[in-house]
């Protein structure tokens, strides 16, 4: 430009220096225009205004004089010449032109109702085509930033069908696709607006523009296929394009979420090695990182994250690097790494897992008090956060592993009143319940089973809530209504371990009412569902009992004799097995009346119930011609610190036996 100048000096001498024609003269003007020197472009326009008034170049001199004030900035000049135009030239091919760009004047200074009015007259006055599908387009822009989107579609759709090949007909497309973004179930209209603007776009730029905007609405919409195609094609297919760079970084995105973690490698490298900013630089590393960790190369992942974290630490990727850092730690078991890695101020989306895995840290490195002071912290600041259930069920198992149980049943409760739609309010509620149970407040446990059962859980979830309940109303005196949620849960669950407990349960609740068939009937079901075991144990037991108060005795000495395989069983019941023995010495079976003895001497807890075990031991291996071995029997016997009559014959038959040796 500096190089014309020389040049145009000498033009604008040779003009003052010679009169020239009105033709002339705008032809000059012309000149200096086009090369871009508007400010003297519009002084020589001025000139021909001047000395040729009426010439037939006056229209176009006054358009001309307001394009140089618009590309000099001045937009009140060119206002004021295009006005011009339009009162004083009204006819001419400039008018419409001048309408036009006073129209675009409007709209860029937010003016939209008066560009709507000034478009609306001129598209009613039938412009060339050209003129008319920018005024529609103008118009229909006009009305969208007005808030008339009803009357800005029209405006376009008006212009789409009317002037379908204009280089504005991929904008007017663009923008109807914009304007329905917040439209609930638009998708299909938008994905159709973005097919019309790349089909119809004049323009590399302009179809660049379009295939970039389609691909960034499908990638925020999580349509990451359609992104992924649709941006790759930009790539592609413009790739000088400047929405073409843009446009890596999107895609690359939309290939990691289809898990093609391979083929982002190269988009990630690229983004690294060419960003022209930090923060794309950043974006491509941390790409990178997230690749090679799908790929199983966490040692060079985590690289790259401290890489992001070192070496672009002002950028909003610095942050979430940190946080990738921490949850490779934790991952791997590694909490101390884990806590010195913690990033200090986290993305706020990113807050509440930081604040959970610094709670489990601090929890497995047997930080009890630290832990704790986390899991409220993350319940109390951020309740809508996908870890603030199990920092709650968290701080319930901290506080009954405590001993704190009236706390821990606060805080498993506070899921299903906090939380109350949580998949996990049903194990909460049960936590709270057994807790209740263990501080003897039986009426909220009831409460708590009751609110579980309400929410109608799973047939063994149910059958178990059941059983509790019933336990809880044993406890309560209240045996009809027990026997009644038993009944209620045979009724639902026929089969398994639960069934198996309830049955157990009806056979004590009908032994106390003494009602000795339908007792033998519920403890023999107990057995048949669950045959070994603590709690067949306890039915056989049972069953022994009931069997007894019926004057069965044989089958009930034929259910206690497993037992005895169970010292500690033998133990806690010394009495039966007494009877067990004695049975089976007045039966003649002296080898399982002997067994037996011996079992109770050697787990009795009592003195009195090892002699009387020894001393029938004794007796039984007597009847079995064993002298030696009833001798035994009797000193151990004697040799206990009681005073019964079992220990007084064991004496005397001891004296005997020693007599006859």
């Amino acid at each position: 430009m500096r190089a014309a100048i020389p040049t145009l000096v000498l033009l604008l001498s040779a003009a003052a220096a010679f009169g020239l024609d009105a033709g002339e003269q705008m032809r000059f003007a012309d000149g200096i225009y086009l090369r871009g020197f508007y400010e003297t472009a519009a002084g020589e326009y001025l000139v021909l205004l001047r000395d040729h008034p009426g010439s037939p170049h006056e229209a176009a001199a006054l358009y001309r004089i307001g394009e140089c004030y618009r590309q000099l900035g001045n937009q009140t000049g060119a206002e004021r010449f295009y006005k011009r135009v339009a009162a004083e030239f009204p006819g001419s091919p400039q008018a419409p032109r001048a309408a036009l760009r006073r129209a675009e004047l409007a709209v860029a200074a937010g003016r939209h109702a008066e560009a709507a009015d000034l478009l609306n007259q001129l598209l009613m006055e039938a412009p060339s085509a050209e003129i008319a599908a920018a005024a529609s387009y103008y118009l229909g822009y006009s009305r969208w930033q007005a808030g008339d989107k009803r009357g800005a579609r029209a405006a376009y759709e008006r212009m789409l069908a009317e002037h379908g090949a204009s280089p504005y007909a991929a904008y007017a497309a663009l923008d109807l696709a914009a304007m329905q973004a917040e439209a609930k179930g638009a998708a299909a209209d938008m994905q159709a607006w973005f097919e019309k603007a790349v089909a119809v776009a004049a323009t590399p730029a302009v179809k660049a523009e379009a295939l970039y905007r389609w691909g960034d609405w499908a990638y925020r919409q999580g349509q990451y296929q359609l992104a992924a195609d649709t941006l790759q094609t930009l790539m592609v297919e413009l790739p000088d394009e400047p929405r073409a760079r843009e446009a890596r970084l999107a895609a690359a995105w939309s290939l990691f979420y289809l898990d093609r973690a391979a083929d982002v490698l190269p988009l990630a490298e690229q983004l690294a090695a060419e960003a022209p900013t930090a923060e794309t630089a950043a974006a491509g590393i941390y790409l990178r990182a997230n690749c090679l960790r799908k790929l199983n190369r966490d040692g060079e992942a985590l690289g790259d994250y401290e890489r992001v974290v070192r070496e672009f630490p002002a950028t909003g990727f610095a942050g979430r690097a940190a946080y990738e850092i921490m949850v490779t730690h934790f991952k791997r078991g590694d909490h101390e790494q884990a806590l010195l890695a913690a990033p200090p101020r986290p993305d706020p989306a990113q807050a509440a897992d930081v604040l959970w895995m610094r709670a489990e840290s601090e929890r497995a490195l047997g930080r009890a008090e630290q832990a704790r002071t986390r899991y409220e912290a993350l319940v109390r600041d951020h309740p809508q956060a996908a870890p603030a259930v199990p920092a709650l069920l968290r701080l319930g198992e901290m506080a009954r592993e405590a001993g704190r149980l009236e706390e821990a049943a606060a805080w498993f409760h506070r899921v299903a009143d906090d939380y109350p739609k949580d998949p996990a309010v049903p194990e909460a509620l049960k936590a709270a319940a057994l807790a209740r149970v263990q501080t003897g407040d039986r009426a909220g446990a009831l409460a708590d089973w009751d609110a579980l059962l309400d929410r109608r859980p799973e047939p063994p979830a149910a059958a178990e809530a059941r059983l509790q309940k019933a336990l809880v109303l044993i406890e309560l005196k209240k045996a009809g209504e027990a026997l009644a949620v038993l009944d209620e849960l045979l009724k639902a669950v026929p089969e398994g371990e639960t069934t198996a407990r309830a049955h157990y349960w009806r056979g004590v609740l009908l032994a106390d009412k003494e009602k000795w068939p339908e007792a033998e009937a519920a403890l023999r079901a107990s057995l048949a569902l669950a045959p070994d075991g603590a709690g067949a144990a306890l039915a056989r037991l049972r069953l022994a009992v009931v069997l007894q108060r019926q004057d069965r005795m044989d089958e009930a000495a034929d259910q206690f004799e497993p037992l005895l395989e169970n010292p500690v069983l033998a133990a806690d019941h010394p009495a039966m097995a007494e009877w067990f023995v004695r049975h089976r010495f007045d039966q003649g079976a002296f080898a399982a009346a002997r067994r037996a003895g011996a079992v109770l001497g050697e787990s009795a807890r009592e003195p009195a119930w090892r002699q009387i075990g020894w001393y029938w031991a004794g007796a039984a291996e007597a009847q079995l011609g064993h002298d030696a071995k009833a001798m035994s029997c009797y000193e151990k016997a004697v040799a206990e610190d009681a005073q019964t009559r079992e220990g007084a014959e064991a004496q005397l038959l001891l004296a005997g036996l020693e007599l006859k040796a």
